[in-house]
């Protein structure tokens, strides 16, 4: 299989749920930027919310790549490891953050070998955030360029949802996270390499 081929079944695979995911992303969007425009306690609370969140948004788009009903609930399974999460979101910002600091080339590096650290969590609720971050980063070398190229391909995709009164935005994000889901369920099972 190739990236093509796994964007192109993600966007089939989404088809009998596109609406709801949309309405998912929508809510996710909302959750995390309204609250940073109040104050400060509202930019704290962003903080806090996102990285449970973002567990939940991988959730959802797991069970899709897996086969099962999207269920709208799902967003909120990202509290349950709560503190677990949160001391993950604060590491791979942090160290993001550090990589960009020095280069942005070490931030992308960085940012691209942590990325699955999410799902790793989502699919194994009781392993430690820094387990999972080792693992993520096990698990994506080799791969970063790969992923960085499937990031790539929805850029187009973003600008002209912009263009579309930022509303085609909400219609390209599922296709992008189920596209990553199933790029996640294919490295992890090892069964094949997917070609460039």
């Amino acid at each position: 299989m190739n990236l093509s081929e796994l964007i192109y079944n993600s966007r089939n695979q989404l088809k009998p749920s596109w609406l709801l995911s949309s309405v998912i992303c929508i809510f996710y969007a909302l959750i995390i930027s309204v609250p940073s425009e109040l104050n400060a306690f509202g930019e704290l609370l962003s903080i806090l919310l996102a990285g449970p969140l973002q567990l939940g948004l991988c959730i959802y788009f797991l069970k899709i790549s897996k086969g099962s009903n999207p269920s709208f609930n799902y967003i909120f399974d990202g509290f349950k490891p709560l503190l677990n999460i949160l001391l993950a979101f604060l590491s791979i910002n942090l160290i993001t953050l550090i990589g960009l600091f020095f280069f942005i080339l070490p931030g992308i590096i960085l940012s691209l070998g942590l990325s699955m650290t999410y799902y790793i969590i989502a699919e194994n609720p009781e392993i430690s955030f820094h387990k999972a971050i080792e693992k993520s980063w096990k698990i994506m070398d080799g791969h970063k360029m790969q992923l960085f190229k499937l990031h790539l391909y929805f850029i187009p995709w973003y600008i002209l949802g912009i263009l579309f009164f930022i509303v085609g935005v909400f219609v390209v994000m599922p296709w992008h996270n189920l596209s990553l889901a199933n790029y996640y369920k294919v490295i992890s099972e090892n069964n094949f390499e997917l070609t460039n």
